[in-house]
């Protein structure tokens, strides 16, 4: 079985991140193993990460801890699918570091033998919160500090996920909401719209976007069309009035304010930073 490491980093790098994309459809896959930890987590398409053995499917905004003791593969979920994902690789010893520093001898995250404890479904929210703090390695940043920073960041995202899980922060009806404003058809409308889905006021709905998630109608909805956006920038040769026009903002310069307050470029760079090749492993 191939073992990919971490051997032939660039100096003064000390992991790796990329975006990736599989197409290809088998049914027997040749599965990997690592000398590293790494996470990824699904920005959209369908496919199957087969793992240990099992075939778990893969969608939008699912995030995956991978040891470096697991063998697995990936590939399309079907013939004509595609499926997109963010992968990040580090040293275990970072790791070992972060665990001994924050939770003692406990048997969490990355030291959870069964894979099936290393697997969570992010809600919109928290997926954009994954992105934002990925900006920097994003950016080309792959020293220790942004490294450390990024993972420890994760950490605490799902330590505070399974906080406001036990809690029950969310409503469902504002939670099923928010989900539906991820959709084109929906975020194209705007505030209204979100309001129209979550059955309340404008002016109720925006107090309880701010009790449960900090943040205000406009802030999810903009998201939503900017997610959709770079989604359409990675993907396609659309224009970008094109796509504009999808995010329901008449405005151009606005756009770009929008875009470039959140992925730190212009769309058009942007979108030079394509998913690598179709069926390339990762390394």
């Amino acid at each position: 079985m191939r073992v990919l490491t971490l051997d032939d980093l660039p100096p003064g790098h000390v992991c790796t991140f990329a975006h990736w994309q599989y197409s290809h459809y088998t049914d027997s896959p040749q599965p990997h193993t690592h000398d590293h930890h790494e996470l990824f987590w699904v920005e959209d398409g369908e496919g199957v990460e087969w793992i240990n053995g099992e075939k778990r499917l893969l969608a939008a905004g699912l995030l995956v801890l991978v040891r470096a003791d697991d063998a697995h593969a990936f590939t399309a979920a079907r013939p004509g699918a595609v499926v997109r994902f963010v992968n990040f690789a580090f040293p275990r010893r970072l790791w070992r570091e972060l665990r001994e520093r924050h939770f003692g001898r406990r048997a969490v995250y990355f030291s959870e033998r069964d894979h099936r404890l290393r697997e969570w479904r992010l809600d919109p929210a928290d997926l954009e919160r994954l992105r934002a703090m990925a900006r920097d390695l994003a950016s080309g940043a792959r020293d220790a500090l942004s490294t450390e920073s990024f993972l420890a960041g994760v950490l605490s995202l799902l330590v505070n996920l399974e906080g406001r899980r036990e809690a029950g922060r969310v409503p469902a009806w504002l939670a099923g909401s928010l989900a539906r404003i991820q959709e084109p058809r929906h975020f194209v409308g705007g505030t209204p719209e979100f309001a129209r889905l979550a059955g309340c006021t404008p002016e109720h709905l925006a107090r309880a976007v701010r009790k449960h998630l900090g943040r205000t109608p406009t802030d999810l909805v903009n998201e939503a069309r900017l997610s959709y956006a770079a989604q359409q920038l990675c993907t396609t040769e659309r224009p970008i009035l094109d796509i504009v026009a999808d995010c329901g903002l008449e405005n151009l310069g606005h756009f770009y304010k929008l875009f470039r307050a959140r992925y730190g470029t212009s769309p058009e760079r942007y979108r030079r930073h394509a998913y690598l090749p179709v069926n390339r492993r990762m390394s």
